[in-house]
């Protein structure tokens, strides 16, 4: 049996080979490395603006509570200030807080069999898989190793409840909320746990309050600053209160992209039902409540995620519920490759289980993960040059927010509301739907107008330009994946400049991938 030492080895390379083999790829139609998701650079936005001018904003100009990681964004935030502006400060920072996952789950795994050890922490690599999050340039290698150091102090603390044990616990529960807000989920039912299986009721309230606190103080920063209590993707994208058909419709959604996580999540059940058939011990309903404390803990943070939260994305959204079911299920792996288990059934089914996990997660995102960075060079980071070269200063109305104010230093107006508090509020009711909202219509005429904005670069499928807007061309993408859409439209708010933007477009032209179409309207 290979030695954890080499496996660890082994695995570290295969990382490094997988993003060193996606970078080149990118930087061969690129010339240098695009994150696969515009949200990136949302988040390098906002820390940008936060390093240089203490805004906390998509714009240096005003507050916008924009982004669904707060703690992400900080710590962009104080990188930039440390070593500047360098766009690939999150891939560099996934990738330290990615070795940190490793590690991690090296040093616990040491405690079981090679072959729990190599399985599991191949998992954690490829079934993530960890390579894709780190270069999407996102939150979710730093949320995801928070929630292991979770699992771990709760863990620790079961085993001692030293109070030593418990400020981890508490420490880690801040952390892991300021990442995302799903960690709560997780968070909520450690706390019923303590508080009506273990009976330490100030225990449990009290990790409860610290757990919540990044969400009181940014929900208080944001109100002060007349936003949401949650930030405004939260608002706009959760499954909030959209009658019970819209509801189900969202789980439904939820549960055949995240297909592959149910599957992992019939381990973790089998596991469960296996701990509360324990029998013939002094005290088997201890032994039972102890054994499935995290199993069933996990299941629940789960369920909920199901229900509330979202899945896919990139696959993204569920990364970090793959990595926490495999904490949860390693010692149902180590007891079924035990030499003395005689169940095979057990044995081959949880193996083959996690192969169809690994082909569904990583066999299907080879060629997706490069043709989302393709999308968004060939939309986003192009739009993003457009406004460089000609409107870097002005004031843009877009609803694809990131790369575009990232690179330039416009005034926005976002029609989708991410980075327009105005626009958020009045599509709120709208439930993430591109409806027919004549309230917002009114309220983009009106503020193009009084506020002399120069230009709108937006889907005309998200949401109605005024009639006073002069279209001048559009912009298309090839074999879109990632895009919130396939074609862009260029608008001259003032229609004295109509002719002005034509010709840049056409300049413009000139200058895009030869995939990407430009059309001007005659």
């Amino acid at each position: 049996m290979m030695k954890k030492s080499i496996a660890l080895i082994i695995l570290f390379l295969i990382l490094g080979s997988l993003i060193f083999f996606n970078i080149q790829v990118v930087v061969e139609f690129a010339g240098r490395y695009i994150y696969p998701l515009d949200d990136a650079y949302i988040h390098l936005s906002m820390a940008k603006n936060f390093a240089e001018f203490q805004t906390w904003g998509i714009t240096q100009y005003e507050f916008s509570s924009t982004t669904s990681s707060p703690l992400f964004t900080f710590l962009l935030a104080i990188l930039i200030k440390i070593f500047g502006n360098w766009e690939c400060i999150p891939l560099v920072a996934n990738s330290i807080a990615g070795i940190g996952l490793i590690l991690v789950f090296h040093r616990y795994l040491k405690q079981f069999s090679q072959s729990t050890y190599i399985i599991i922490l191949s998992s954690v690599v490829l079934l993530m898989p960890l390579h894709l999050m780190i270069m999407t340039g996102m939150e979710h290698v730093f949320h995801t190793l928070a929630m292991i150091l979770v699992l771990l102090g709760f863990q620790k603390y079961l085993e001692d409840k030293a109070p030593r044990n418990f400020s981890n616990l508490a420490l880690f529960s801040i952390i892991a909320v300021g990442f995302r807000y799903e960690s709560l989920f997780f968070i909520f039912f450690i706390c019923v746990y303590l508080f009506f299986v273990k009976r330490d009721y100030v225990i449990s309230i009290a990790l409860g309050l610290f757990a919540i606190t990044p969400v009181l103080v940014y929900g208080w920063i944001s109100i002060d600053h007349d936003s949401f209590f949650l930030p405004n993707s939260l608002i706009l994208k959760g499954n909030t209160n959209d009658g019970i058909i819209g509801f189900l419709t969202r789980v439904a959604g939820n549960a055949y992209r995240g297909i592959s996580v149910l599957i992992l999540v019939l381990i973790l059940l089998i596991q469960i039902f296996r701990n509360l058939k324990t029998q013939k011990l002094p005290n088997p309903e201890t032994l039972r409540l102890s054994k499935n404390a995290i199993p069933f803990m996990v299941f629940c943070g789960f369920v909920v995620h199901l229900l509330f939260a979202n899945f896919g994305w990139l696959i993204r959204y569920e990364s970090y519920l793959v990595v926490v079911i495999l904490f949860a299920i390693t010692p149902f792996v180590d007891e079924v490759f035990q030499k003395n288990v005689t169940n095979k059934i057990l044995k081959f089914g949880t193996v083959f289980l996690l192969l169809i996990t690994l082909y569904m997660r990583f066999g299907t995102m080879l060629e997706k993960q490069q043709l989302a960075s393709k999308n968004i060079f060939d939309q986003q980071i192009q739009l993003a040059d457009f406004l460089h070269q000609y409107y870097r200063n002005s004031r843009v109305v877009a609803n694809d927010i990131g790369a575009i104010t990232y690179y330039n230093n416009i005034h926005l107006l976002d029609t989708y509301g991410l980075g327009s508090i105005e626009v958020a509020k009045l599509r709120k009711n709208d439930h993430g739907k591109f409806l027919d909202n004549k309230n917002l219509q009114n309220y983009v005429a009106e503020t193009a107008k009084n506020e002399m904005f120069d230009v709108a670069l937006v889907f005309d499928e998200w949401v109605k330009m005024p009639d006073y807007f002069s279209k001048v061309g559009t912009l298309t993408i090839q074999n879109n994946y990632m895009s919130g859409g396939t074609t862009v439209s260029f608008y001259s708010v003032q229609k004295e400049n109509t002719l002005r933007l034509k010709n840049q477009l056409i300049q413009f032209s000139k200058e895009t991938p030869k995939d990407v179409i430009v059309k001007i309207v005659k």
